[in-house]
């Protein structure tokens, strides 16, 4: 069977995850990744390498926490961070949803524009990976009034989801058209 996959890496914890005060962080200080953040991107990047999954493109988003989290997995994959510019967090500077979507479907294009054989990870953000999955499930059908059931799609930090495309099957044995999601959000290296 062939096909292809992608993996999407959330960002460690960020200073704005953290923060329970009322005072509002300024957007530079909560895209810092916190000690914990740290600490998980690290160990994500040791536990990854060690399921050697074939990782061979490490894309960021351009957001600090995301590049503070691709940096620490380089070493361990062995790779260098490559910004991907248009998959940063959603909604900043009055982001329209047709507006992020079509940076969804930009990088869409461009995972689908790569050799089948490759396999990228993409550190980037919770929203923008459930923004991929649900236009990925429901195409001319996802729209902005699915932005509050999204949130029931819960994210971890340093959480890994795997997509694929050509690989998933229906019942009677045809391929599912499209991106699949085979695994969502998970962190095999914190298991006991």
């Amino acid at each position: 069977m062939s096909g292809r996959r992608a993996l999407f890496l959330r960002h460690g914890q960020s200073a704005h995850n953290a923060h329970t005060g009322s005072e509002e962080l300024s957007a530079e200080e909560g895209d810092l990744l916190t000690e914990l953040g740290q600490a998980q991107a690290r160990a994500a990047g040791r536990g990854i390498a060690a399921l050697e999954l074939g990782v061979d493109r490490l894309l960021t988003s351009p957001m600090r926490r995301a590049r503070e989290t691709a940096a620490a997995l380089a070493g361990p994959l062995g790779l260098e961070p490559e910004v991907v510019p248009h998959a940063h967090e959603m909604g900043g500077d009055g982001e329209s949803f047709d507006q992020a979507l079509g940076r969804v479907r930009q990088l869409r294009a461009g995972l689908e524009a790569r050799p089948a054989e490759e396999l990228p990870l993409l550190v980037t953000h919770g929203i923008f990976t459930r923004f991929f999955l649900l236009d990925a499930m429901l195409g001319e059908r996802f729209e902005e009034s699915l932005l509050v059931p999204m949130w029931h799609l819960a994210s971890a930090n340093c959480g890994l989801t795997t997509f694929a495309s050509g690989l998933s099957r229906y019942p009677d044995g045809v391929t599912v058209p499209g991106w699949t999601c085979l695994s969502w959000m998970e962190r095999p290296w914190d298991r006991p």
